[in-house]
Parts: C-alpha cells; structure tokens; sequence
C-alpha cells in the first residue's frame, strides 16, 4: 500500500530507486510495528536514508498501517480482511473509505500487488 502511496502524484522511477531503502525506514513495513509508531516517528523518517521527504505520504504510511491493523484485527489477520468482501469494488470501496493519500486506482494496484485480485483487471 505503501508503494501506491508513494507513487501517487510522483515519478515512479524515483520511487522505484529508492525502494529498499524506504523499507528499510519503515522496518521492512512490519504492520504490527510500525502501527505502534507515534505520529511525532514522521520527523525521523524523513531524515532516514533514501527517504523521500514528503510529509503527508509518510504521515499516510503510519496511519495506513494503523487502520490496516485495526482492519485486521476485526477479521483474523489482512489476509483474512481482504478476503471478507464479497467483491473486489466492495473491497476498494471499504479501503478508499478509511486509507490515506490513496485512491481507488492505486487501491486496485495494491490488491493486485498482493495478489487479492488478478494482474490485468
């Protein structure tokens, strides 16, 4: 999610460049810790190496993370929440309800990211 976050609005390629050390950052985007950070990690994040420095998609990763986690909680595990919609535009549509500096398009680039729906639709 993080990935659809980043490139929103952004060059891709810069992105791409940059990727591993992102995660790195972001602990390898473990939800669990991650959720945990409070909103004052932004000003360390956007010191860390390779980041790129823009407040509102680092903001949007830890609140992402947080609601993601929360998501999950309420079905069993994420996998469990992306399974529980009985469409994939039901399932955007709950996303689009609650995550961050994201919308439906890149919504959908994250479920077939991670393989909730298949590439190509």
């Amino acid at each position: 999610m993080t990935a659809a976050v980043f490139v929103a609005r952004f060059t891709p390629a810069i992105v791409k460049t940059r990727w591993s050390l992102i995660r790195k950052a972001f602990n390898e985007f473990a939800v669990r810790t991650v959720a945990q950070w409070p909103d004052s990690t932004v000003d360390k994040l956007l010191e860390a190496n390779g980041m790129i420095r823009n407040r509102k998609k680092v903001m949007a990763t830890l609140r992402n993370a947080r609601r993601l986690l929360q998501k999950a909680e309420g079905h069993g595990s994420v996998a469990a929440y992306l399974r529980a919609f009985e469409t994939v535009d039901a399932l955007v549509a709950d996303i689009d309800g609650w995550a961050h500096y994201i919308g439906a398009p890149s919504i959908r680039c994250f479920l077939r990211c991670a393989g909730v729906i298949a590439r190509g639709t």
